[in-house]
């Protein structure tokens, strides 16, 4: 191959662009992902639990006594069903539940938090889903010259979207703390008042194991991407000089093909476990 082509295609040339940028993208999500989220950022944690959560467990508290009341009188007052001893024990396990999550909960939702990124970090590995060009060819010249701002800007797109999801996480998972207790209290107000604490376990449940979706969906799509039918399209035997092209297109197809499906992760969890 000639002397020119290497150094176009060189470590340093404008070519290793788009990989580059993906690849620094990966090692950013990779060091997020192994993080719980007292770790991925100490000073928001340290806010929510130390400020935040009290003030909502004043409040939540406040709501416990007033939706068992309430849950109370509806029973009560219901003449549609007899008051039976049955019902009055329902209520109270209920109301001592939602005491037991309040007063636990911070210790309880900081080991599904570890659990979640032990897990997380077991399934990830030492892989990440990287992008180059196996074979630096007339092809692979070709590829970027017809289609490489594309990639340039294609690469930097999707490994942020990446990011930014990873990251949206945490946001969400520290405002659901947060606001846990008066969610919960609401489980002491019996039959259609408690659908708002169910909305809040489905919710926070999502947002805790949907990075272990991403990481499924990161570890099993860099597999794919080393291996599938497609791949041999890149050995340069149907190709030839030009194999170079397929690689660069094949990286492409894969880089958007696992942005696509850790943008669909956070569904397939809603829909696979009845969390909508």
């Amino acid at each position: 191959m000639p002397s020119w082509v290497n150094q176009m295609l060189g470590t340093n040339s404008l070519f290793q662009g788009p990989g580059f940028i993906w690849n620094t993208c990966m090692n950013m999500v990779r060091a997020l992902m192994g993080t719980s989220p007292s770790t991925f950022s100490p000073d928001a944690w340290n806010f929510v639990t130390q400020t935040l959560y009290p003030w909502f467990l004043a409040i939540g508290t406040i709501l416990l006594n007033f939706f068992c009341l309430i849950g109370f009188v509806r029973q009560a007052a219901n003449l549609k069903e007899n008051v039976t001893m049955e019902m009055w024990i329902e209520l109270f396990i209920k109301t001592l539940i939602a005491n037991l999550l309040m007063r636990y909960g911070l210790s309880i939702m900081a080991d599904i938090f570890t659990i979640a990124a032990g897990n997380t970090v077991f399934i990830m590995g030492d892989s990440l889903p990287s992008i180059w060009t196996t074979d630096n060819d007339v092809g692979a010249v070709l590829a970027y010259l017809v289609v490489g701002l594309i990639y340039l800007i294609g690469s930097a797109v999707c490994g942020i979207m990446i990011v930014v999801e990873v990251m949206s996480r945490y946001l969400n998972l520290y405002i659901l703390v947060a606001v846990a207790p008066v969610a919960l209290s609401t489980w002491a107000g019996g039959r259609g008042i408690e659908d708002t604490a169910f909305a809040w376990i489905k919710s926070f449940l999502t947002n805790v194991f949907q990075i272990v979706a991403i990481a499924l969906v990161l570890r099993i799509g860099t597999l794919i991407g080393q291996n599938t039918i497609f791949q041999s399209t890149t050995d340069g035997t149907i190709f030839g000089m030009f194999s170079g092209s397929a690689s660069v297109l094949f990286s492409m197809m894969n880089m958007f093909f696992m942005t696509s499906a850790v943008k669909g992760a956070d569904g397939l969890i809603k829909r696979a476990f009845n969390l909508r």
